[in-house]
């Protein structure tokens, strides 16, 4: 009994402390400047979002993504914990149901975001013109340039 009344004094102490000390923390200068940094880049984009424009249509798609995978989450956390409480196989069945509908989702979110296929060009073959050198030792013009040997070091 004694453990439990210390958790619930503690408790009470950390409900009153905590938040005075992440108050003051969001307090100082750099979070303060970060504060104003994000709302100046949210003003920015929202003075120049337009309602017809493709970041607008593709900033409400992302948000709808995500508000849909939050419920998903949320539903597959819930019909666990029932099925736990419960301890029904329905339960664990609509679980399982909802973990794969959750599987599903993510793998077409993921599938949707890969570059489409690239069409192949066909290949062009640019000509060459090859200058026809010497085959044999013999064709070789020794006199007016004498051999030598290049050393390249590597």
């Amino acid at each position: 009994m004694g453990i439990i009344f210390f958790i619930l004094i503690a408790g009470a102490w950390a409900a009153f402390l905590l938040p005075s000390f992440f108050d003051h923390r969001r307090e100082n200068p750099r979070a303060t400047t970060r504060a104003f940094a994000r709302s100046k880049e949210k003003l920015a984009n929202v003075t120049t979002a337009q309602v017809g424009s493709p970041a607008y249509a593709q900033h409400h798609a992302q948000m709808r993504r995500q508000r849909i995978f939050i419920a998903l989450l949320v539903t597959a956390l819930v019909s666990l914990v029932i099925a736990v409480l419960r301890t029904s196989i329905t339960w664990l069945a609509i679980t399982i149901v909802v973990d794969m509908a959750v599987g599903g989702y993510v793998a077409m979110i993921l599938a949707a975001r890969q570059p489409k296929t690239v069409r192949r060009a066909p290949v062009v073959q640019i000509p060459t013109s090859i200058a026809a050198g010497p085959t044999t030792a013999a064709d070789l013009e020794l006199e007016e340039a004498p051999p030598t040997v290049r050393v390249i070091a590597g």
